[in-house]
């Protein structure tokens, strides 16, 4: 049987080899979207493609949150981590909210327009 080890740098080496296969499976996951959207033929697919964008650097910035916790020495310093990773979080989601506004003025606006 073998042995368990719990020691904080072995808990660290499984999180960060756990992290990495999420990545590479959120990755996958992206492209595969990403080639279902090219190939569509909806009028909305580039906003479709903008919000997968966004979804997609949301989730980067995530991992990248995670690789960062789990080489936390403390809970100060993980506190200081998540104080950031939020502050970016919301500054992306406004960053985000406001181009997908003006995305969708540009489709109202163009919906609207008389064609000649």
């Amino acid at each position: 049987m073998a042995e368990i080890n719990p020691s904080a740098e072995n808990i660290r080496e499984m999180l960060t080899e756990a992290l990495a296969r999420l990545r590479k499976a959120n990755e996958e996951y992206f492209e595969l979207l990403e080639r279902g959207l090219s190939s569509s033929p909806l009028p909305i697919a580039d906003q479709a493609k903008q919000f997968c964008s966004f979804m997609q650097r949301n989730a980067s910035a995530t991992f990248d949150f995670g690789d960062k916790l789990v080489q936390a020495r403390d809970v100060q310093d993980a506190l200081k981590l998540q104080s950031e990773f939020f502050q970016g979080q919301m500054q992306a989601l406004t960053d985000q909210a406001r181009s997908m506004g003006e995305s969708a003025m540009k489709a109202a606006t163009g919906a609207f327009t008389p064609k000649n």
